[in-house]
């Protein structure tokens, strides 16, 4: 068992869901809950002290070199030393294998979005531990990263048929955005955000400055908003003993209005995509001009 600080991590026997080859990975044994003084930077990416860390959420297989989330592949009870090990690939890059996974399997590009994001986080953690953050090699890695974050991420945006927290996703596009120093789309998709986020206003205005201010560099968010993002307080529901009488509305709603079919519900049509959105982003050239290429990435 391999221990950083106050994580573990240990080899386990899995089977791949591709040609069910079993095969030997690192798994996580124990991974500590996040507190208000974790180390979190502004596009909600929590640093992890080893590289190693972050690229167990990936397995890879020997055989086949399918690549995709740890816990898509079962556990297996033959030892982890009787069977092949993963093959020896560059940490960050495990993240680029499952991309290319990914495309291969017709995943939604949300999930290949995640990976890609996870990538270049992982990608940075490699740097801090080897010292060599904002060097020339470091932005190269990064842009890399971040620029396939970003095409996997706007085509996400642009299907409006999932259904999820659009307004984070909006903001950490723009995020990534401003990293990339494609400062004015950045604006614009944190103008779009609003508290269907979930996040601090706060947080979305100093990244808003940020991108007027044509600023790049990577942000450590403060103790309380980690807090108020991945920490927060329930809600109480107000109580009464059997002498209280509940506070009673005013007056009785009127009846709802019958809506109209022909002219159709919006919260059923969709959240329109940025490139659709009237007055909204217009779509960027940047990201039309096809994908990435990953061997690009495995390359380097």
């Amino acid at each position: 068992m391999l221990v950083i600080e106050n994580f573990a991590l240990r080899p386990e026997s899995v089977i791949c869901p591709e040609c069910n080859t079993v095969f030997a990975t690192p798994n996580i044994a124990r991974m500590p809950n996040m507190t208000r003084d974790s180390k979190v930077e502004a596009d909600l990416h929590r640093v992890l002290p080893d590289p190693i860390i972050r690229a167990s959420f990936v397995a890879i297989c020997p055989n086949c070199i399918y690549a995709w989330w740890f816990s898509a592949f079962a556990s297996h009870y033959i030892i982890p030393d009787l069977v092949p090990d993963t093959p020896d690939v560059e940490l960050s890059k495990k993240f680029a294998h499952a991309v290319l996974t990914g495309r291969k399997n017709g995943s939604h590009a949300l999930d290949r979005s995640t990976l890609a994001l996870n990538g270049a986080w992982c990608s940075r953690e490699q740097h801090t531990v080897a010292g060599t953050l904002n060097t020339e090699e470091y932005y190269a890695d990064n842009t890399r990263w971040l620029t396939l974050a970003a095409q996997e991420l706007d085509e996400a945006l642009r299907d409006e048929e999932w259904t999820g927290n659009r307004n984070r996703y909006m903001y950490i596009m723009g995020e990534i955005l401003r990293q990339l120093g494609d400062f004015d789309t950045s604006l614009a998709y944190l103008n779009m955000v609003d508290r269907r986020s979930l996040l601090p206003k706060q947080l979305v205005d100093h990244q808003k400055q940020m991108a007027a201010a044509h600023q790049a560099q990577a942000v450590t968010l403060p103790p309380h908003l980690v807090e108020e993002i991945f920490l927060p307080k329930p809600v109480q529901q107000p109580t009464y003993t059997k002498y209280e009488i509940p506070p009673q509305p005013a007056r009785q709603a009127p009846p709802q209005a019958q809506s109209n079919p022909a002219q159709g519900n919006p919260a059923q049509q969709g959240y329109p995509s940025p490139g659709n959105r009237l007055n909204g982003v217009q779509q960027n050239q940047q990201y039309e001009q096809g994908y990435i290429n990953i061997p690009q990435i495995l390359s380097a």
